[in-house]
């Protein structure tokens, strides 16, 4: 739902699921087991239609926007004009590779004007609705990785000239996310890896000339909230060297800080194991990838110690930042208590790199991936205390797609894996995720075809694990079912635990 600036009107989703084909969860709690069937559009399938209502409180009336067929695209990013006059819509085409910001009139559901649009070979993906400047009905902000990098576009609808728009922010960093205006100075404050993509920096950025000052510290992963008046921010951080610091700044930088709270690491009663931070050549030969290794607690560089490799590996995740521990977990730690170096990649592929290292992935999700955590694997071989007899490998979700792709890719290498919620087959994952990232089964059978695990457990040598939620809505029970079906028609054979 999304409520007009003044509250006046009230615009809202609406979902027709009855054409999706139903997908068949079963409840095991009752004394008889009951079918408990979702909707569930898997790629390349009949999906829903949705259509946007504006409900008026005072007259009780609700009319749709006039969009047309709502089969073929995807309604994104709604957002009001300041005069509650107009809705606008990033709407996206079912293959995902051509946008157009759509303007509506909010009391008749006419089509008023398309005022923007992209298009990308392989998909482009808007995930910001457009904000007016506070001061200025007619100019807005529009975030847009036209360039390689998620940037700031100001947009002028001056009624003379038409609509123009000049680019605000721009380099080879990514802008996170808007937190408000500075109305006085003219200056809209963001969020940035400007510094580095392990981390994200509060700037002030002039909405006349793009000029950025940063404000606050320069290190580590920042949180922050503007005051109404855009003068101050309440100043949340954390990095590798700062357990947690809270202050109130100045977005100008200039006058009094005051410091909320200095914290001591809550770790430091404790044994904890040595985590250090890194980069590796992916490969191609030229990307730099982060890496965090966490060494054994009481460790002995005379010992040989077994590694497990922890991936996610997917599209909009980062595993690795600049914050306490570099973002290591307590089943890392606990695992390095247990005597095992530990080593996360964050491979070609992931989130807050820009475009080209995001969808370098497209049509073939896992086969990029894998190489560079292969590379994780010569760089654990080269370190003269890791066992390279003695590998593993886990991960959940995307993560569990990686491990159990790894295990059956790389059959000699990774001698146990546990696989947690595992996609298995593409063509068993839902509409959207699946269409932007793989094209559809019809359109690209050979990329399905190849990263599929089921035509891959006959290579199953070591010791894998598959655990999953009975009713997962999300990644069904299908994939998994099917890979141990496949297994034991090869004759290899996993171990399975379902919650």
């Amino acid at each position: 739902i999304f409520w007009s600036p003044d509250g006046n009107r009230l615009a809202y989703y609406s979902m027709d699921e009855s054409m999706v084909a139903d997908y068949p969860l079963v409840d095991i709690t009752t004394r008889v087991a009951e079918a408990k069937p979702i909707k569930y559009p898997m790629a390349g399938m009949t999906s829903h239609k949705v259509t946007i209502g504006v409900f008026n409180p005072a007259t009780k009336e609700t009319i749709y926007l006039k969009a047309g067929d709502p089969t073929d695209r995807y309604f994104t990013n709604v957002s009001w004009s300041p005069d509650e006059k107009s809705i606008y819509v990033i709407e996206l085409n079912r293959d995902q590779n051509h946008s157009q910001l759509v303007r509506y009139n909010a009391t008749t559901g006419e089509k008023e004007a398309m005022l923007y649009e992209e298009r990308h070979p392989k998909y482009v993906e808007p995930q910001n609705p457009i904000i007016f400047l506070p001061w200025d009905n007619q100019k807005f902000i529009y975030q847009s990785q036209r360039d390689g990098y998620n940037h700031l576009y100001l947009f002028d609808m001056d009624e003379e000239m038409g609509i123009s728009h000049k680019q605000l922010t721009k380099g080879e960093w990514i802008v996170k996310g808007i937190v408000g205006f500075n109305e006085k100075a003219k200056e809209v404050i963001i969020m940035s890896t400007e510094i580095s993509p392990l981390q994200s920096n509060a700037y002030a950025v002039s909405l006349k000339d793009g000029k950025r000052r940063l404000i606050g510290d320069a290190e580590g992963v920042h949180r922050v909230q503007l005051s109404e008046s855009g003068k101050y921010v309440i100043d949340n951080y954390t990095s590798h060297a700062t357990a947690r610091n809270i202050s109130i700044l100045p977005v100008s930088g200039k006058g009094k800080q005051v410091e909320m709270l200095s914290a001591t690491n809550p770790m430091n009663e404790y044994n904890m194991p040595e985590i250090t931070l890194g980069t590796i050549k992916a490969a191609d030969g030229k990307t730099d990838l982060y890496y965090r290794l966490i060494k054994p607690v009481n460790f002995d560089a005379n010992k040989k110690y077994p590694a497990v490799i922890y991936v996610y590996g997917g599209p909009h995740a980062q595993m690795i930042t600049d914050v306490r521990n570099y973002g290591a977990g307590g089943w890392d730690i606990y695992m390095a208590q247990l005597g095992y170096v530990m080593l996360t990649v964050d491979n070609r592929g992931s989130a807050n790199r820009g475009l080209e290292f995001e969808n370098c992935t497209f049509r073939q999700l896992g086969t990029e991936e894998m190489k560079d955590q292969m590379k994780g694997v010569d760089f654990l071989c080269s370190l003269p205390y890791v066992d390279s007899n003695r590998l593993g490998v886990h991960g959940w979700s995307y993560g569990g797609f990686m491990t159990t792709s790894l295990m059956t890719t790389y059959p000699d290498v990774f001698k146990v894996g546990v696989a947690g919620g595992p996609v298995i087959d593409w063509k068993w994952y839902e509409v959207m995720y699946g269409e932007r990232y793989m094209d559809t089964p019809q359109q690209n059978p050979e990329g399905y075809e190849l990263t599929s695990c089921i035509g891959k457990a006959k290579n199953l040598k070591g010791k894998l694990q598959i655990i999953i939620g009975m009713n997962d809505p999300t990644c069904v029970p299908q994939h998994s079912l099917q890979f141990l079906n496949a297994c034991a028609e090869a004759g290899t054979q996993p171990d399975f635990f379902a919650y």
